[in-house]
C-alpha cells in the first residue's frame, strides 16, 4: 500500500511504556482470495478463499472502540486479497456492524480494488456508503497487461476499464494507483497520457518492489535506476502542460520539502497504532500492512494478537511486537545518522526493510532510492527552477537533515 507519512500533529501517547500513535488507519483483510494473478503480487494466501464472518465484523467493532483515534472519522481500508470478490451483501452488514458497534466513531470506508468487478450493484453500495475507490491499473494495455493478469494468464486491461467506464457512469469519483515496472518506464509519455485521460481524481505511483513473497523486481537491474529517474524526469514535464491532476508522489513530496525546517515526515508504518491491519480471521499487526500474514526466522509472525480475546494493550505488551518495535527504531536511527533525505522519508519503510534486507534494522532499500530519493531529486529540481536558484543535485543539505 506504501503509505508513507503520517500528519505532523499527531501527539504521541505512552501505552505500557510503548509511545503509540493514534489510529489514523484500519486496514482489514475482508478476503484472502484475489481474482487476478500479478506477477509482482506480495500476497502469500491469494488463491484461498477465506473470508471475514459477522462474528469478527463486530470483534473488531469492540477492539476499535477502546483505541484513540486521530480524525473525527476513521479512515478504513478494505485490502489485502480483492475486497470485491466478498458480496455487496457482506460489506452492507459490515459497514453497519461497524458503525453500531463501535459508535461513537464514524467511519469513511475505502476499496482499493483491480476494478473487474464494478458493476451496477457495486455502485449503488459506493453510492449509499460514500465510498472511496482507488482502481489499480498499471498504464496502457501493452504495460498493463504484461504483469496484471488472470489466473489463465490472460490480460486484465479491458475488463479493467469496463469497471472504471462503470464508475464513470454513476458519477462515482476514484483515484488510480499504477505499478512502475521496467515495462512502463519505456514509454513515459503514452504512459502519461493514458493516466491524463482517465478522469481520476487522482494519480498515484507505486515502484515495483522486493516485498512478501516477491523476492524479485525488474527494477533491480543496475540500469534501472538512470532509466527510472529519466522517467520521472519527464512525466514532471509532461505534468506542467496539466498541473491539475494531483499526483500524490509528486505532490507529497513538494510538501515534504516545503515544510519548514524542523517538521520532517513520520511514517505511520513506523509508528505504533497509526495503522492497525487485522486480517479475515481477526489477527492482529501494526506498522506496514504488507506484514499481515508475513513470517520470518527472526520475528516469526507479525499476529500479536486477535481482536476476539484481546485489546490494544494486549497487543503492545507482546514480545514478538517489542522485538520488531525495536529493531524499526533502531533502524530509523541508523537512517536518521546516515541519510541526507531523511527529513523527507521518516526512516523507510519497514516491510521494505524486511523483504530487501532481512531485518527491520537495515537502512536503505531500492525503495528507498526510486520511491523516495529519486522523486525528492526531481521536485527539488523543479522547485530550483521555480525560485530561480541554482540546482543542488539532491535534497541534502544543511538544512534539509
Amino acid at each position: 500500500m506504501n503509505i508513507t507519512s503520517a500528519p505532523s500533529d499527531l501527539q504521541p501517547f505512552l501505552l505500557n511504556d510503548v509511545k503509540c500513535a493514534p489510529l489514523g488507519l484500519l486496514v482489514l483483510q475482508p478476503t484472502t482470495f484475489c481474482n487476478i494473478d500479478c506477477s509482482y503480487c506480495y500476497l502469500s494466501h491469494r488463491s484461498e478463499n477465506r473470508r471475514m464472518n459477522a462474528s469478527t465484523v463486530r470483534a473488531i467493532a469492540r477492539f476499535v472502540r477502546g483505541i484513540r483515534i486521530s480524525e473525527e472519522r476513521l479512515s478504513v481500508v478494505w485490502h489485502a486479497g480483492e475486497p470485491m470478490t466478498a458480496p455487496v451483501a457482506f460489506y452492507e452488514d459490515a459497514f453497519q456492524e461497524l458503525q453500531s458497534g463501535a459508535a461513537p466513531i464514524q467511519f469513511r470506508h475505502h476499496f482499493q480494488t483491480n476494478g473487474i468487478l464494478i458493476n451496477d450493484d457495486w455502485c449503488a453500495l459506493f453510492k449509499k456508503w460514500s465510498v472511496q475507490i482507488g482502481v489499480s491499473i498499471d498504464g496502457p494495455k501493452e504495460v498493463h497487461d504484461a504483469h496484471r493478469v488472470d489466473r489463465s494468464k490472460r490480460g486484465t486491461y479491458d475488463r479493467v476499464m469496463r469497471g472504471i467506464a462503470k464508475l464513470r457512469q454513476h458519477e462515482i469519483p476514484f483515484t488510480v494507483i499504477g505499478v512502475l515496472t521496467e515495462d512502463a518506464l519505456r514509454s513515459p509519455d503514452d504512459t502519461w497520457r493514458f493516466f491524463e485521460s482517465l478522469g481520476a481524481t487522482q494519480v498515484a505511483f507505486n515502484v515495483e518492489e522486493v516485498e512478501g513473497i516477491n523476492h524479485l523486481s525488474s527494477l533491480s537491474i543496475s540500469e534501472a535506476a538512470g532509466s527510472f529517474r529519466a522517467f520521472l524526469q519527464r512525466l514532471a514535464t509532461l505534468r506542467q502542460a496539466n498541473p491539475g491532476i494531483r499526483v500524490r508522489e509528486f505532490d507529497g513530496m513538494r510538501g515534504h520539502l516545503m515544510a519548514p525546517h524542523g517538521n520532517g515526515v513520520m511514517r505511520a508504518d513506523n509508528m505504533p497504532g497509526a495503522i492497525i491491519n487485522i486480517d479475515f480471521a481477526g489477527n492482529v499487526t501494526t506498522f506496514s500492512p504488507e506484514l499481515l500474514g508475513t513470517e520470518h526466522g527472526r520475528y516469526g509472525t507479525f499476529e500479536w494478537g486477535n481482536v476476539h480475546n484481546d485489546d490494544w494493550p494486549a497487543i503492545v505488551s507482546n514480545a514478538g511486537f517489542k522485538l520488531a518495535y525495536a529493531d524499526i527504531l533502531a533502524g530509523i536511527q541508523r537512517c536518521g545518522d546516515s541519510c541526507a533525505y531523511f527529513s523527507v522519508c521518516g526512516g523507510g519503510n519497514p516491510s521494505n526493510k524486511l523483504a530487501e534486507l532481512g531485518t527491520f534494522a537495515g537502512t536503505e532499500t531500492q525503495y528507498c532510492r526510486l520511491h523516495i530519493q529519486a522523486f525528492a531529486d526531481i521536485v527539488m529540481e523543479d522547485l530550483e527552477k521555480e525560485l530561480g536558484i541554482g540546482q543542488g543535485g539532491h535534497v541534502g543539505g544543511p538544512n534539509r537533515k
